[in-house]
């Protein structure tokens, strides 16, 4: 049995012992971040978060579209987060901010641990709690479990951003 060879602009790049060479490939994983955060720029400001855009991702798959999948570019985040509910109607924050705790977090969206059961298909994330002005993620729960821990678990994707001052909070 005789040797495979392909060629390829750049000369052979396949032999009959399967060793894949792959041509010069670069993409820009800062700039496909920056682009896929552009939507939620207080996303940016997550230290672990821009270590994604720096860390190499293993896969079977050749193209880079699959940067911003969850599966691949979870985050542990387990820290306080804000959470407010959102008016079905008005699509207006209410004014209760309530602390719970983050679990993971990607470009995506974000899961959470909370004491009590939320009614709302939309609630806002703010993941940092500091600010005058609080920066929140509008997000769409997709799911949410009671765990062994006695504490429910909700996830979700982020669907926009709002700033709102942190005056129209009772805290």
């Amino acid at each position: 049995m005789g040797q495979i060879v392909e060629e390829y602009e750049r000369g052979p790049r396949l032999d009959g012992a399967l060793n894949l060479e792959t041509p010069d490939f670069k993409f820009d994983k800062k700039g496909i971040f920056l682009r896929e955060t552009k939507q939620f720029p207080c996303l940016r400001q997550i230290p672990e978060l821009c270590k994604l855009a720096e860390a190499v991702v293993a896969s079977w798959y050749l193209e880079p579209t699959l940067t911003s999948s969850r599966a691949w570019h979870r985050i542990s985040f387990e820290r306080p987060i804000g959470l407010a509910f959102v008016d079905e109607k008005t699509k207006q924050l209410e004014s209760e901010l309530q602390t719970v705790e983050g679990r993971n977090l990607s470009i995506e969206g974000i899961s959470f641990a909370h004491s009590e059961p939320i009614y709302s298909r939309e609630v806002a994330i703010a993941l940092d709690l500091e600010k005058p002005t609080l920066e929140f993620l509008v997000t769409r729960l997709a799911w949410s479990r009671f765990s062994e821990a006695q504490l429910f678990q909700s996830g979700g994707k982020f669907i926009r951003q709002v700033e709102v001052d942190k005056s129209h909070f009772e805290l």
